[in-house]
């Protein structure tokens, strides 16, 4: 349920921001009239504790606003979000006079911040600046010239850096601080800046010529330390940009959408991978200001969502002036808008290419060589925790050391797989009752993440396994549970499911007769029951079959790219006669009971995979030296595990996302998604190898071939595509 906050902004910038953002923007007009209701609606106090007379939002909540906002117009977030920088160094690091001073101002909008740190030759390399304090007295004259400041013409208090000591080693010891008021001598706004979007907000440079700012502004009083209170300041400002970016990116999506439906187009695959993307980019964002909110250390986490976030949006309105066709380019619509914002996000709060740089350090010093999941596994409970663990001590022990060898001989593991069994795992989601586990899908999409960590093989024989459970438990007669669900939780019973192909169904009688030819089915080699999928004139039915059945043929295993030791062999139906008893629940139509699981499980397979060659990669560059240093210490190299670990947190955070309830719609995000990015990182994993990687001394060639088979399973990623695109379309109406 929305915040109460959030909700009223909504209803703000659905009534009164929509309908008049495209003339103030076109006409560069700084817009009082909005700003006014957005003091009435309390959001220049957004974070502002209450007893300071602000709205006391968590950082989440704050976030969902700015997104809110940018949904109507971008402009208007950029007149929040220097201000709340501001305020937020002044709450963090100010001295308690300074608190009592500056927050109620800055709450009621009176006090109107801005962040003054940018200098002609000093952007994202803060520790550049020239801009110097001299102490006098009192007072401190303050000296230098500052660029492309928000709020610096309609605000009246910025937060300003400023050297103190510039002699200082490093050059951030030398940096304070000071809370800068209009009024104060030799301060002069010198001219405002053109922009190509982001129009409506004052973006100027400033001028300090000895302006007199009393010592009493030092924020903190102790100079030296304001290196340190900017950067703070800056995680909420890079999660705000963060949530500016998906904003624009749902008002792109959104707007697309209502044309194609407008046009009665069909609508087009790249549908769906603008809703991935806008999705991931949310989620992100919320994950990273929930650490914020939980008074973590979020500078990875801020950064990765703002990079996801602002090249995703970037990408979504580029996509969206192309489906528009000639009509994206035309003034009169908000799509050429989106396209002229989107640029500035990938720039503001660090350009992207440094956000890189600072990702890869971060991930460097706070992960080196000790692996796991970038998402925490601390609010998870005790015994998910313990589960997880066991399945993680199991691979790292049992499977790592084995999946190189089992590769090579293209062989089955039967022996990891009775390990598993004997965990439990196999029966992750099967009752207690019958001898499972009973775990819900999102801890059992853990722990296939961290059986594909070790292989891929293992992990989409334990998914075919869950799958088959997970419909028999979900949809089978009494006689089924009973009859299938403990041996198959035991291990004694292997399970596979085939897919629609081609498999033809007819009544006779009390039972039912199969014809045709599957496609390969994974792991039908060692299947002792096979969920089928036919056709028959009633709809689609779901058939228990066993391979000894007469009339079935399973052919020897098929080669694969890939999965070796899987033994996806065809299985073919010749007047095959299955009594009624095996017809899953006794009932025609269950697909989603089979699909929903497989789709889940191959997108936590994907993530699995992900991670053992992101920390391959990880692993690799800090033990290969290149002229005379590691190659992590490379910016190329840098910049690519900065993107392989932000499109890998991506890709987790829509598996839970999708494992929390199940919906289709998510599932299919969440499957091609996760899929793609296993592709992408294990080739990226491949290139950080160089001709190592190529090689089958390393494992990385083993994830890239295991990768190609996740975009085809358990339906093709240009189906998905297609469904996702019809769901979303069909939602929209």
């Amino acid at each position: 349920m929305d915040h109460p906050v959030v909700s009223a902004v909504r209803e703000f910038v659905d009534s009164e921001v929509r309908p008049v953002a495209a003339a103030l923007e076109h006409e560069d007009a700084y817009p009082h009239d909005l700003v006014a209701r957005m003091r009435e609606l309390g959001l220049f106090g957004a974070l502002v504790p209450a007893a300071y007379g602000g709205l006391g939002l968590d950082v989440r909540t704050y976030a969902r606003v700015i997104e809110e906002l940018c949904r109507g117009w971008m402009s208007l977030a950029g007149v929040i979000n220097s201000h709340t920088m501001a305020a937020l160094i002044v709450l963090n690091h100010g001295t308690d006079a300074q608190r009592e001073r500056f927050l109620p101002r800055f709450a009621r909008g009176q006090a109107r911040g801005g962040l003054a740190l940018t200098e002609p030759h000093a952007g994202t390399d803060v520790q550049a600046i020239r801009t110097v304090a001299a102490r006098r007295g009192d007072d401190y004259l303050i000296t230098g010239t500052k660029l492309f400041i928000t709020n610096a013409r309609e605000g009246n208090t910025l937060a300003l850096l400023a050297l103190t000591d510039p002699k200082a080693e490093p050059r951030h010891r030398g940096m304070s601080c000071f809370i800068v008021e209009k009024g104060h001598p030799g301060f002069r706004v010198a001219k405002s800046i053109a922009k190509l979007g982001y129009k409506g907000v004052d973006t100027a440079e400033l001028i300090f010529d000895e302006c007199v700012v009393p010592a009493a502004n030092l924020v903190g009083g102790i100079e030296g330390r304001g290196f340190k209170h900017v950067m703070s300041g800056l995680e909420a400002g890079r999660i705000n940009i963060a949530a500016r970016a998906v904003g624009v990116a749902q008002a792109a999506y959104d707007d697309t959408l209502a044309h194609l439906g407008g046009i009665g187009a069909e609508p087009p695959p790249a549908i769906a991978d603008m809703a991935a993307k806008l999705r991931a980019a949310r989620l992100l964002t919320w994950w990273a200001a929930a650490m914020k909110d939980g008074g973590e250390r979020c500078d990875l986490e801020a950064g990765m969502a703002k990079l996801f976030a602002s090249e995703s949006a970037q990408e979504v309105a580029v996509e969206a002036l192309r489906l528009h066709a000639g009509a994206g380019a035309l003034s009169a619509l908000n799509v050429e808008r989106y396209y002229r914002d989107t640029p500035l996000m990938i720039i503001g709060e660090g350009t992207n290419e440094i956000q890189r740089t600072i990702i890869a350090r971060s991930l460097l010093e706070r992960y080196g060589e000790r692996f796991g999941a970038l998402t925490s596994r601390e609010g998870e409970s005790e015994d998910v925790r313990q589960m997880v663990l066991a399945a993680r001590q199991f691979v790292d022990k049992h499977v790592v050391p084995a999946a190189r060898d089992l590769d090579i001989a293209h062989a089955h593991p039967a022996g990891l797989v009775a390990g598993l069994a004997e965990l439990g795992i196999l029966g992750a989601l099967v009752e207690p009752r019958y001898g499972g586990l009973g775990l819900d899908w999102r801890t059992a999409a853990i722990i296939v993440e961290e059986i594909a960590r070790g292989s891929a093989t293992l992990a989409a024989i334990v998914v075919a396994q869950l799958t088959a459970t997970h419909a028999i438990g979900r949809a089978g007669t009494a006689e089924q549970r009973e009859r299938l669900l403990p041996p198959m939780t035991r291990g004694e019973i292997l399970g596979a499911v085939a897919f629609a192909g081609g498999i033809r169904a007819t009544r006779a009688g009390e039972d039912w007769i199969l014809e045709g030819e599957t496609a390969p089915v994974d792991h039908a080699a060692h299947a002792l029951v096979v969920a089928v999928e036919a056709a028959s004139p009633d709809g689609a039915v779901w058939l228990l079959v066993g391979p000894a059945t007469p009339g079935v043929r399973v052919d020897p295993p098929v080669a694969t790219l890939g999965l070796r030791g899987l033994d996806a062999c065809r299985i073919h139906f010749d007047g095959c006669r299955i009594p009624s008893r095996d017809l899953l629940g006794g009932v025609v139509g269950r697909s989603r009971e089979i699909l929903a699981p497989a789709r889940l499980g191959v997108a936590a397979t994907g993530v699995g995979l992900a991670q053992a060659a992101f920390e391959a990669a990880l692993r690799y560059s800090q033990q290969r030296t290149t002229f005379g240093k590691p190659i992590a210490q490379h910016q190329a190299i840098q910049l690519a595990l900065a993107g392989m670990a932000t499109r890998l947190t991506a890709a987790r955070l829509l598996v839970y996302d999708a494992a929390a309830d199940l919906d289709d719609t998510k599932l299919l995000i969440a499957k091609v998604y996760a899929s793609e990015v296993a592709y992408e990182v294990t080739l990226d994993s491949m290139r950080v190898h160089g001709g190592y990687g190529y090689t089958s001394e390393f494992p990385v060639e083993r994830y890239y071939r295991d990768a190609g088979h996740l975009a085809s399973s358990p339906t093709t990623n240009a189906a998905d595509r297609a469904e996702l695109a019809r769901r979303l379309s069909a939602a929209a109406r």
